[in-house]
């Protein structure tokens, strides 16, 4: 099988590099590995909405991906988890279209983008694995927007109106594009930060560890596909 890996920021995406030995398909930001006898197609797609849905795209046109994983870090914004424990998509939309429901009534016919439930199981299992008793994960809705979200009065908004377990600014973008492709996606991310008036400093300090435990779940879920 061919699975694309989306991947906003450098460090979400070393680890895949090095672990599949991959090199430069030929195509700007795009390598190429294996893993567990598939190709993997790992994709350094730049922040934001644009870049996420272009080079989700990308991947599905030129190399024909069977699944999508984007794998990285965002900022928690549920109650019960905190900074390095992963959020699995059950299903994402965008906290800052306005209004929303324009998606609903114009293609493509929903503003709520559900995740693959073959992959949702599989990331359920990789948590498992992760050896760690202050570690957490939980399945739930990821929200999207252009914005750092560094606000405790928006993470409460974002709790309140979409039952956000974590916000971050690609998820969706990505979703929206393998649903309108109908290629099966999922969506892991672990927490960088809480969101709010420390998200830079947590940010700065914790990407790059979170980073590596959503890769150990991404490619857990490629190994057993």
């Amino acid at each position: 099988m061919k699975i694309g890996i989306i991947a906003a920021l450098d460090c979400e995406m070393t680890e895949f590099c090095h672990d599949f030995s991959a090199v430069e398909s030929g195509y700007f930001g795009i390598y190429e590995g294996k893993c567990g006898g598939h190709d993997v197609y790992i994709c350094l797609a730049g922040v934001g909405k644009v870049n996420a849905a272009a080079n989700t795209q990308r991947l599905i046109d030129l190399f024909g991906v069977d699944y999508v994983i984007n794998s990285g870090v965002a900022g928690c914004t549920c109650k019960h988890l905190g900074v390095c424990d992963i959020v699995i998509s059950d299903k994402l939309t965008y906290h800052d279209f306005t209004p929303i429901d324009v998606l609903d009534k114009y293609a493509p016919y929903s503003s709520v983008f559900k995740a693959d439930d073959k992959l949702i199981s599989l990331a359920k299992e990789a948590c498992t694995k992760i050896e760690d008793e202050n570690f957490f994960f939980d399945t739930g809705m990821v929200v999207t927007g252009d914005q750092f979200v560094d606000d405790s009065r928006v993470v409460a908004r974002l709790r309140d109106d979409y039952n956000a377990y974590c916000t971050e600014m690609e998820g969706a973008a990505v979703a929206h594009v393998c649903v309108l492709n109908k290629v099966p996606f999922v969506v892991i991310r672990a927490m960088s930060d809480n969101a709010d008036e420390q998200a830079d400093m947590s940010f700065e300090e914790m990407a790059s560890i979170a980073a590596k435990r959503a890769s150990f779940v991404s490619t857990f879920i490629i190994l057993n596909l």
